[in-house]
């Protein structure tokens, strides 16, 4: 059975205090070695659920990576325009934004979406995109999963008794502990998914948050 999941509201103010600053803010960015550390800016569009995640993997590389996560609340192009923003005001080695690809009946989504790509790719700012939604990449770490789904379905399919054996509790802190020694199967799953959807974010089911911890634990090696 699974560790079980909190979802303590409490802690919320705190978490967005310290995530403000990012995990190698409050040390020196050399490396035990000598070495300074490769400095990665993550800015999410979610305020829980992919920070949280996030976070607990900077726990465990932050003698590695100077990783810094902002919680922003911000959706595809204010999102990739905040994120160019603090690139502008402090150079990093390498900006991700993370968000989810949603379909909404609203003026301007599809346009908005293509804006936001073109202008992360002339700025250099990768982008960890899900779509339907961020669990999509949480169901990859059980299996390859490659109908067209909504992030309903995806939520249903995590509380199954053959994944997390319990109700998923969306913006719980402790879904990277819980999934991290699926993590390999989950990159592969992944890669697997974005070669056969012809790397189009577009396409539904599809993620490229493996990128994002695929480049994370390059970087830890190089450290090694």
């Amino acid at each position: 059975m699974p560790k079980s999941q909190k979802n303590n509201s409490s802690r919320k103010n705190i978490n967005r205090s310290r995530s403000s600053r990012g995990y190698g803010d409050r040390n020196s960015t050399k490396g035990r070695r000598g070495k300074p550390h490769r400095r990665f800016l993550i800015v999410c569009e979610g305020q829980e659920t992919e920070p949280n995640y996030f976070e607990a993997l900077g726990k465990e590389i932050k003698n590695k990576v100077n990783l810094i996560i902002k919680r922003e609340g911000k959706v595809t192009l204010s999102l990739v325009q905040e994120a160019k923003r603090l690139k502008d005001e402090d150079e990093k080695d390498e900006v991700w934004c993370v968000f989810d690809r949603d379909f909404k009946q609203e003026p301007n989504n599809q346009q908005n979406f293509n804006e936001a790509i073109s202008l992360a790719i002339k700025n250099n700012i990768h982008l960890a995109i899900s779509n339907d939604a961020f669990e999509l990449w949480f169901l990859l770490h059980y299996e390859y999963y490659s109908s067209q789904t909504h992030r309903s379905e995806l939520i249903k399919k995590l509380s199954h008794k053959n994944r997390l054996g319990a109700k998923y509790q969306k913006n719980s802190e402790d879904m990277y502990e819980i999934l991290k020694n699926k993590q390999q199967t989950a990159i592969d799953n992944a890669q697997r998914l974005w070669d056969n959807c012809n790397q189009d974010y577009n396409m539904n089911p599809s993620t490229t948050v493996f990128q994002l911890v695929n480049k994370l634990k390059r970087s830890i090696k190089l450290k090694e």
